[in-house]
This record gives structure tokens, sequence and C-alpha cells, in this order.
């Protein structure tokens, strides 16, 4: 079976060229075996053509049917001469050759002696035209006698006598008969070549066609398989080429996309921290709270600084959208302490009250931190890019006649959940765009920018977080938008 498959396999890859030379050389012998096979049936197929064909068919003449008959009894009328010098007795028998057709040949021998006696030339081998021409090129062609010679004692007046028939009607059928093989012989022959050379013609108009579908832009339609040869080769190779086009143009579409993701999260991401900026330097121009100065001052200080982090960390933001840069360098989260996230929401949660919201803390901060149970697994710079990105959105669509809610909780992991109710207009906006629940991660993704935001907010919350081993759990009921943090924890081995 082995031996059998490796036989197919190397007749599957045979060279166009070799095809060619094999089908060339068995087409031809097949053909003159065929050729030959004809020619030899030829009288089979004369006689069974003047037998069968109606008169009005045929192309050539037939003796008539009852020669015969009528050659016995006229010959019985007829004494037969003594001798070929018997002038008188030919003339007297000459009567009897009127029964021979003009393509017939009658002549008499003494039964005996087998001395001619008499004859008669058949009338159209003396013409010109045109039973000679197909006379002479039936014996310039064939090497083999065309006429039929027929012998027989018949009785005369006087006697028996040997009677030898000669018909040459068959000159007229050999030739063309001839011809007809020949033309079929060598019509199969082109045929059959010209056929595979055909089929290899339109494998390589099919080719042209699958060419000029990728040069317009098609490069998923694949290109047909079309063997092993050269051109199945070529087809295979072009529809690699296809595929490796196709994958690199998707590609060059999620990186043309991710670079304006990345643009946009950074953007996003840096306003957030100055807009706290400008705030606290707006609450220090204006003096309202000189006793927090120190404290507003330090604040200024940390924003600074994360802008001034971010700003050495662009790299970072690309690992977030760019699923190669990805695979090719993974964050490492470390271990956090929890009081980090308890001053981070508490820092919101002051500049929230700043800016003319209530707010409501609802955790527990263990008296000795370094005694907490827990530590948090996360990135310093990417979680504080999350709860930006997720306090910034609260100023911008909360709304600031409800109190927002923050609160921490340990289970598995570090929850940490913000709620608060959505001002009118963006409410009104949500139920038209939407009237089912949400739980989709592009509704999720539009829950706080609806009118003029570019969305990019939560959806770098949910990557960042995701990078964080950890997730974002986003609700809406009854107006009001829940935000849950899940961050990973680790506890102390002892």
């Amino acid at each position: 079976m082995t031996k059998l498959k490796s036989f197919l396999k190397r007749v599957l890859h045979i060279k166009i060229r070799t095809k060619l030379i094999l089908l060339i050389l068995v087409t031809g012998a097949l053909c003159l075996t065929l050729f030959r096979f004809l020619w030899h049936r030829k009288w089979n197929t004369y006689y069974f053509l003047a037998q069968n064909l109606p008169s009005s068919m045929k192309f050539f003449p037939t003796p008539d049917d009852d020669f015969w008959g009528n050659l016995i009894e006229e010959a019985k009328k007829y004494n037969v001469p003594d001798s070929e010098d018997d002038k008188e007795a030919v003339r007297a028998i000459e009567p009897f050759f009127s029964l021979a057709d003009e393509y017939t040949s009658i002549s008499i021998y003494g039964l005996e002696d087998g001395l001619y006696r008499t004859s008669c030339f058949p009338e159209a081998m003396l013409w010109s035209e045109p039973f000679n021409t197909f006379f002479q090129m039936t014996y310039r062609w064939i090497d083999e006698d065309v006429n039929q010679n027929y012998e027989r004692a018949v009785k005369f007046k006087n006697g028996y006598a040997s009677v030898m028939v000669s018909f040459y009607h068959s000159s007229f059928f050999l030739v063309p008969y001839a011809i007809f093989c020949l033309f079929l012989c060598v019509f199969l022959f082109l045929f059959t070549v010209l056929f595979f050379v055909g089929k290899k013609i339109k494998t390589i108009v099919r080719l042209e066609q699958a060419i000029l579908q990728m040069s317009s832009g098609d490069l998923i339609t694949p290109v047909k398989k079309s063997g092993y040869d050269e051109i199945g080769i070529l087809a295979l190779e072009l529809d690699k080429l296809r595929f490796t086009l196709h994958e690199n143009f998707l590609h060059e579409q999620q990186v043309h996309q991710s670079n304006q993701e990345l643009i946009a999260a950074l953007s996003h991401d840096l306003r957030t921290p100055l807009t706290i900026l400008k705030g606290y330097l707006e609450i220090l121009r204006l003096n309202r709270n000189p006793d927090l100065q120190t404290d507003y001052i330090s604040r200024c200080i940390g924003k600074a600084d994360d802008l001034k982090e971010m700003t050495d960390r662009m790299f970072e933001y690309a690992l977030v959208f760019d699923e190669a840069a990805d695979s090719a360098k993974e964050l490492q989260p470390e271990e956090m302490p929890v009081s980090f996230f308890f001053d981070n929401l508490r820092e919101h949660s002051d500049f929230l009250r700043l800016a003319g919201f209530q707010t409501s803390l609802c955790f527990t901060e263990p008296d000795d931190q370094n005694a907490s149970p827990f530590s948090v697994i996360a990135d310093e710079a990417m979680a504080k890019r999350v709860l930006n990105n997720l306090f910034s959105n609260i100023i911008k669509y909360a709304d600031k006649k409800e109190a927002v809610f923050i609160s921490a909780s340990f289970e598995e992991f570090l929850l940490i959940s913000v709620r608060n109710k959505i001002k009118q207009e963006e409410e009104s906006y949500l139920r038209n765009q939407n009237n089912a629940s949400f739980a989709s991660d592009s509704l999720q993704e539009s829950l706080y920018s609806p009118t003029g935001s570019t969305q990019i907010g939560l959806k770098s919350v949910r990557k960042m977080m995701k990078k964080m081993n950890g997730d974002l759990v986003l609700q809406i009921e009854d107006h009001i938008f829940t935000a849950k943090l899940q961050f990973s924890t680790k506890k102390p081995t002892l």
C-alpha cells in the first residue's frame, strides 16, 4: 500500500511537459492501432454498406444483385469460341458481355485447357475522369488489389467454360474510406492533445481571474486547486499568497484601530489627572480652605507625578491595545498593600465633594495596615489609571443631586464598588438606545459616554483590569449605575 501511494504521488506530480509527451505517444499509438483495425475491416465495411445502405445514400457503385443468375441463364444461349483467333465466334458471343456494367470485366477461359478465349474490358477504365482518378489513387496509395475477382465454371451452349469476373466498383469506396479512417484517427489524436492543452489553458485563465480578483481587493475567495503539476503548484502558492495578504490586511486594520484606541486612551487618561490638578489649583487660587492648602499642594504634586509617569510609560498603553506587543511582553503585576487603594478612594471621594457631589464611603480600614490579611495583585500605575477613568466618568455623567456610594470589601478578591445615579439627559439617551439589559460588552462600554464621548474610558478600564487578572462588572438598574472592580488578592504565607 505504501509503494502504491508513493507511485500515485509520483504520477500526480509529473510535469506538464512529460505529461504532454506521454499523451502524444500513447494517443498516437492508439490512433495508429485504430487505423490499422479499420483498414483491416474495409471489405466487411464495404459489404455491410453495400447491403444495408439505401440506393439513394450510396456514394459508390455496386454490382447488380442478380448478376450471377442472369449470367448463368444468358450463357446457355451462346457458344464458347474454340480459340481467341476464331473471330466469327468471338463476334457472336459479344452480346453476352452486355450483362457487365461499366465497372465489371468478364473473361472466358477454356475449362480443360485453361486457354484464353475472349473478354470485355470495363468501359469506366477507359475514362479519364472520375473513375480513372480514384482507380489510380487506390493503386498508388493502397498496396493491394482493389478489384474483386471471382471465377466460376459456367455451362454454355456448346459446353462448360471458366468465366472470370472482376468488379472494380470498390475503387470508388476504398479511397474515401481510407480518407475517412485517416481523418477520424487524426481528429481523435488532435482532439485528445488539444483537450489536454485546453484544460491547462482554462486553468491558467482561472488563475488570471483569481489574480484580477486579488488585485481588485477580493482576498476572501480562495483559489481553486489545479492538480500537482507546475500550474497546480502555482495555484497553491497563489492561494497561500492570498491568505497571507488577507491576514496582513486584517492585522493592519487591527493595528490601525489599536493606534486610534491608543491615542484616544492616552488622551483620556491624561485629561483625567489634568482635570483634577486644575480643580485643586483653582481651589488654591480662590483660597477656600486655607487649612488644607498644604494637603492640596501635595495632591497637585502627586497628580503631576502621575502625569510624568504616564508619559514615561506610554509603551505600556500600547500593551493594552496591541495583541502582538502584548504577547511579546506580558505585564508583571506585583503585590500591593490594601492601603494604596483606600488612600486613592479617599482622595477621589474628597475631589468629588469639592466638585459638588455627595459621597459615602463604606469600607473598613485595618488599624494596623501591616496586619492586613490580604495583599492585592496589581500594577500601581495601571491601578491609578483605572480609578482615574472610573471617577472621571462620575464627574462627567453622574447626577449631583444623588450621593455617590463608594465601597470596598474582601472575598476571594478585593471588590471596589462605585454606585451613582445617571443624569436625566444621559438616562433618556440610554433608554432610547437600548431597552434590553446591559449585559453585552459593547453596551457596557457606552454606559457613561453616550453623548459625544469617545467611549474609550470604560473600554480602557476593562482591558487594563484583564491585564491585571481582574475584571470589570457594569450594571444599570432603576436609573442607578454600578461599576465593580475585582482585583486579585493573595494571603500572606505563615
